[in-house]
């Protein structure tokens, strides 16, 4: 007669068996698709499903993107470049005229405070600038990326709610 030990690992023993050769049969994750400053192009495709946008250059020859958005026009210069290369980090700006947007400084502090992502404050011009950083120093999956566009997106919606 067998004790209930021997019993209970004879019963188990072959579960566990299964289940350790089911789990090495499982196919390996694939690996995500990081995406450094090399990767402009892809940034423009990424960008392209949001609206319009083309690739130019700053005022110190960096690269940089202009596009509209939800219908509002934007840049995103690029920010700790060696060289117009190797850049590490980007903002997007965009402008709304002072004159049709609120710029009453408790309306934007409201915004600011209010408001995880994007930054609201008034240009010399007078008029509200909305812009949003972000880090890529080391890379940055494409989804990571896709999504830091989606919230330019739903920043700039934001925004021009809050400042109508």
């Amino acid at each position: 007669m067998s004790s209930p030990k021997n019993a209970v690992t004879t019963f188990l023993r072959p579960l566990a068996t299964a289940a350790v050769l089911g789990l090495t049969a499982l196919p390996a994750a694939a690996e995500p698709e990081i995406l450094t400053f090399d990767d402009l192009d892809v940034f423009e495709e990424l960008l392209s499903g949001f609206g319009s946008v083309e690739a130019d250059t700053d005022g110190e020859d960096d690269p940089m993107f202009r596009g509209r958005m939800s219908g509002t026009r934007y840049a995103l210069y690029f920010y700790g470049c060696d060289n117009h290369t190797d850049c590490n980090n980007g903002t997007f700006v965009a402008y709304f005229d002072g004159d049709d947007y609120s710029t009453d400084p408790a309306v934007i502090n409201d915004y600011n405070n209010s408001y995880r992502f994007g930054k609201a404050s008034v240009d010399s011009d007078g008029d509200l600038e909305i812009n949003y950083s972000f880090a890529f120093k080391g890379g940055i999956t494409r989804v990571a990326l896709d999504d830091t566009f989606d919230w330019w997106r739903v920043i700039l919606e934001e925004a021009e709610e809050h400042f109508e």
